[in-house]
């Protein structure tokens, strides 16, 4: 909502009713309530509440929604510094406990400034997140729509995950453990995605790989994605759970399996049938798998959902297709949802697919769409697909022999700052953004790439290290936001032996 200028109203007589509060200075009459709570998981409702609130109202506002956040919160911790109770405290403590790893750490280094003073931290408080106990799935006969269960000794998260469109999480719900178990808990909400649930057990790295990305997406996709999340009430509104969700799954495995290579079944398809059109029927086939693996599920995990999203909106914005093979593209299409589905899918995909194939047909030729292709400089032709997935790679440096032995200088400029960060030459780019962000106090935002020296884009976990991106003498990019871009220039000062501990930035 946007600010706006109210008319003045003359003073009634007799009593007046109070002004109403900040939603700061609500925050910090509210953390009273903490100390009467009794466990961790309380209190981290409380904080993800708040969080959520601030981010719902910072969707509302115009600008920026991350400036909007950063500055509630800035005011939100010297406020409640200020106050400097066992209330306050706990509130700093509270919101330490949920959210992403920097934003916990903001809210710690303040507490420590009040636990300095002697003032006393709750009992409810703990410094580790409680373990995960077990973990189910339920999902429709295509896994477009999936319900993840994560179950805690306290509590049980549930989270309603939709893998075929943008707005992957559509809701959070949280009970307490003593109610309810993670396996009931799947059959009971289960029964909206399969009236007969039979829920199924995940790893914690299994939970991991279908939780991540959507919820990395979630605050990064911003209000033009969660447009209709701000006119939901608070309790069916993902932004209120969000940050207790986020920092329960901070404490699961990081040891993410391999995205799938697509290049098997891709080959696979090929060789199920004579394809008039050979090339096509490749690009096709590269284009869908590599969407698939690259939104964490398996190549050949296709749904109408999925396809639908696929086609009547990635395809249309982002790949130039001429009219020739547009016309060739429903029989192939057809032939890969026969390829990756089951008997008892094709059922379904015989009533449905037609229908989808004419909606693709009608979003392609729509003229708004048209109209932005053609305005666009950044659309990748169909039978290029290949070619431009791979194009991040292809002007990597070879690894050096000694790269274990050197470090890397570079000159970073970001605006008109300036800093030179010294890393290991064998430093991952995850993290690199990572000291980048924190050296120029950027707000965390895993929505990043580095541009190589011909342009090309390397994006996270891509597992390439600065030796095979810098050179010395040489520069590369850093680009980090998917609203207000910040971008960085990267230069390589020289490449010298590894002295002592890294990073440095001076």
């Amino acid at each position: 909502m946007s600010p706006v200028s109210r008319n003045r109203k003359p003073k009634r007589k007799g009593q007046q009713r109070p002004r109403p509060q900040s939603p700061v200075q609500a925050a910090v009459a509210a953390a009273d309530d903490l100390l009467g709570m009794k466990s961790l998981y309380e209190a981290q409702l409380w904080a993800a509440g708040l969080v959520g609130g601030f981010w719902r109202a910072a969707w509302r506002q115009d600008g920026d929604p991350d400036e909007t956040m950063d500055r509630s919160v800035e005011r939100l911790v010297e406020a409640l510094v200020e106050r400097g109770s066992p209330a306050t405290l706990a509130a700093l403590l509270a919101l330490g406990s949920v959210g992403y790893d920097e934003e916990r750490e903001f809210f710690l280094d303040a507490a420590t400034e009040l636990t300095a003073t002697g003032v006393p931290a709750p009992d409810w408080y703990r410094q580790e997140q409680p373990e995960l106990v077990d973990t189910w799935s339920v999902a429709d006969l295509f896994g477009d729509i999936e319900l993840i269960t994560l179950g805690y000794p306290d509590i049980v998260i549930g989270v309603l995950v939709d893998h075929a469109s943008a707005l992957h999480i559509v809701q959070i719900a949280v009970v307490e453990r003593s109610e309810t178990d993670a396996q009931s808990l799947a059959r009971e909400l289960g029964v909206n995605i399969d009236p007969k649930p039979k829920p199924v057990k995940l790893t914690a790295v299994q939970a991991l790989e279908r939780i991540d990305g959507p919820l990395g997406l979630f605050l990064v996709d911003g209000p033009e994605a969660h447009g209709e999340l701000v006119e939901m009430s608070d309790d069916t509104n993902p932004a209120m759970e969000f940050a207790l969700l986020q920092a329960r799954v901070a404490g699961l495995s990081d040891d993410l399996p391999e995205i799938e290579d697509f290049e098997p079944s891709v080959a696979e398809f090929l060789a199920t049938g004579k394809f008039a059109d050979v090339e096509l029927a490749r690009s096709w086939a590269v284009l869908v798998a590599s969407s698939a693996s690259s939104n964490g599920r398996r190549v050949r995990q296709l749904g109408p959902a999925s396809l639908d999203y696929l086609l009547s909106v990635s395809v249309p914005a982002n790949i130039e297709i001429s009219d020739e093979d547009l016309a060739r593209l429903p029989e192939i299409i057809t032939a890969w949802v026969r390829f990756t589905a089951s008997p008892e899918q094709r059922e379904v995909w015989d009533e449905r697919l037609p229908e989808l194939l004419d909606r693709f047909a009608e979003a392609y030729h729509d003229e708004e769409l048209v109209e932005f292709r053609a305005e666009s400089d950044e659309l990748v032709a169909l039978r290029d697909i290949e070619e431009a997935l791979e194009a991040d790679y292809d002007d990597l440096l070879p690894v050096p022999e000694d790269v274990d032995k050197t470090a890397h200088v570079l000159k970073i400029v970001v605006g008109d700052q300036e800093k030179q960060v010294e890393v290991e030459s064998a430093t991952p780019l995850d993290e690199l953004s990572d000291v980048i962000q924190q050296a120029f106090d950027l707000e965390a935002d895993p929505a990043w790439d580095f541009v190589t020296v011909s342009g090309g884009l390397i994006g996270p976990e891509s597992e390439v290290i600065v030796a095979e991106l810098g050179v010395e003498g040489l520069g590369f990019g850093y680009a980090v936001g998917a609203l207000d871009t910040v971008e960085a220039r990267i230069d390589v000062l020289r490449v010298q032996p590894k002295d002592g501990k890294y990073p440095r930035v001076n």
